[in-house]
């Protein structure tokens, strides 16, 4: 599939307002939209933004917090795609020159995301999986030097993902040095003590990150 690219009408005139480009439905989200808005592409929920290229704050914020150590990083797990706002942010924004393998469950939002990817030769450079991302990672034998975890059904992070077993995983799949970024929102404090008494639990020298909307919970493993 090629990327779309924006016309320069629909570019100049997102900076004015939000142009609806699609609205289709996923296999988990009853609405899924994609806005062009300030030149970039967004990915709408009904009530929360899946991705918005390197204008995705959240995430940005975060990688701008371990942006020297980025260029020196072989390989990096997503899990959570949206239209890829991580992986492009790394490869574009951050100098992330390594292997990137993203863990998507909903086959919708990964066509969305080589439709729209700002680039079809750094998309081709991504490896994608279709996959629960527990499940995925029950599987997985490999380690990684960063681990960015975006996981939502619209507002929400999914139980499995707050749990201990599920945190155990991602901290035997860092690499020692490597640095792991688990985003939540910061309004769901209270339905998910959970998710954060797990992460304090597992990762006791990890730090909140706020990052306006959201928090990024940070932590490096020790090296050994």
């Amino acid at each position: 599939m090629a990327t779309v690219k924006k016309s320069l009408g629909q570019y100049l005139l997102s900076y004015f307002k939000q142009i609806q480009i699609e609205a289709t439905s996923g296999e988990f989200s009853d609405s899924l939209e994609v806005v062009l808005f300030e030149g970039r592409y967004m990915l709408n929920t009904a009530n929360a933004t899946y991705s918005f290229e390197d204008r995705y704050s959240s995430y940005k914020t975060a990688l701008h917090t371990i942006a020297t150590q980025i260029p020196q990083m072989k390989t990096a797990l997503v899990l959570g795609l949206g239209l890829g706002s991580i992986p492009q942010m790394l490869q574009r924004n951050f100098n992330f020159t390594g292997h990137i393998d993203c863990v998507e469950i909903d086959g919708k939002i990964m066509q969305l995301a080589e439709k729209y990817y700002p680039s079809t030769p750094l998309f081709n450079q991504l490896t994608m999986h279709k996959n629960d991302a527990l499940q995925w990672m029950e599987l997985n034998t490999k380690q990684f030097d960063l681990i960015a975890v975006d996981l939502f059904i619209d507002k929400n992070v999914p139980l499995q993902f707050q749990s201990n077993a599920f945190m155990i995983l991602l901290k035997k799949t860092l690499q020692p040095n490597g640095i792991l970024l688990f985003s939540r929102m910061s309004e769901n404090y209270r339905a998910e003590q959970s998710l954060i008494d797990n992460l304090n639990l597992v990762f006791p020298t990890g730090k909140a990150i706020d990052t306006g909307g959201n928090m990024i919970y940070y932590y490096k493993n020790s090296a050994v």
